[in-house]
């Protein structure tokens, strides 16, 4: 092709040449506008989904004291015009292994109304585990009293057809985290540790998901992953300092040094949350609480629940150090 071509000018020159000039401007202009063509062609195909993560809290950046609550929450958005939506969503979230100390991230809070169909059994996310129905509030796992929070979130079921105990809801929804807002997918809170230092948690090995095309079952709504590289979650990390406070003495409840009869209605009223401690404890003497909410945490996790009932009973009768 390029010899014939070549002869083909090679002539041109031979035997028209006064054409010369106009003949090679008009190859070069078409060349040009094949160029032009295949460049957008080439965006149009190229053109791939994008999605951010992010990662929130009101104590981002701030001094709290051990015991205070530090609460979160992810967020996702993804876009739109070459996607009709998410379809699935999974990420980790993870203390840094530079934290001062670890324990075990508490389970998300609950299943967003949004987000109902990507949570069993309308959607489809991993089983349950402590006491949750499903696993979209994220599995514990890693070394114990340092485990990570994984797998936070689900999908859509999208095949056009229920299925047994999971993806009951076939019928997918298109636009979600389109919204002038990102659409939250978790939050939850946990109490800060009682050793002094900075701390950062950060969201992890992120997978999203879109659907290409919304369709009405019993037909297919194909979906797409979103590129890795596709995927931003510069904004997927949340750094505290707790501060000095109070020693801990697990058990006290009411702060008076010792484990007795005495913290049992304080105790209870913590398993509400710090709020309810201290509005309890305000109830009682006229004033904020003076040691840390995480005196309530017996267990020691960092976390206080129903877990730490038994401890506390253990500990009535013992004095703080």
């Amino acid at each position: 092709m390029t010899e014939r071509y070549t002869a083909d000018v090679t002539r041109s020159r031979m035997f028209n040449g006064s054409h010369l000039e106009s003949e090679e401007e008009e190859i070069m202009k078409a060349l040009a506008k094949v160029a032009i063509a295949a460049l957008l062609l080439s965006a149009t195909v190229l053109a791939a989904p994008t999605a951010t993560l992010t990662l929130t809290s009101p104590q981002n950046g701030a001094s709290v004291q051990a015991g205070a609550t530090v609460s979160w929450s992810i967020f996702v958005g993804v876009s739109s015009g070459d996607n009709a939506g998410l379809a699935l969503v999974c990420v980790d979230l993870a203390q840094d292994a530079a934290n001062p100390a670890k324990f075990d991230i508490p389970y998300a809070d609950s299943v967003p109304a949004a987000m109902a169909s990507f949570s069993r059994p309308l959607g489809i996310s991993n089983p349950g585990e402590g006491g949750n129905t499903t696993g979209y509030v994220g599995v514990q796992r890693g070394a114990d009293n340092q485990k990570n929070l994984i797998q936070l979130g689900g999908a859509q079921n999208t095949f056009g057809a229920p299925g047994g105990s999971i993806g009951t809801d076939f019928t997918p929804e298109g636009g979600i985290g389109q919204g002038a807002q990102p659409q939250l997918v978790a939050s939850g809170s946990f109490a800060a540790p009682g050793t002094a230092g900075v701390y950062t948690f950060r969201l992890q090995n992120p997978l999203v998901n879109v659907i290409t095309t919304l369709n009405s079952p019993p037909a297919f709504s194909p979906v797409q992953a979103v590129a890795t590289n596709d995927i931003n979650i510069a904004g997927g990390v949340i750094s505290f300092i707790v501060t000095s406070g109070p020693a801990i003495c697990p058990g006290d409840a009411d702060c008076d040094g010792d484990v007795d009869f005495d913290d049992i209605d304080l105790f209870v009223a913590a398993l509400g949350g710090e709020s309810a401690w201290a509005a309890q404890y305000f109830a009682l003497y006229g004033t904020q609480p003076p040691c840390s909410y995480l005196n309530n945490d017996v267990d020691g996790n960092s976390s206080v629940d129903f877990d730490d009932i038994d401890p506390f009973v253990a500990a009535i009768g013992s004095f703080c150090p």
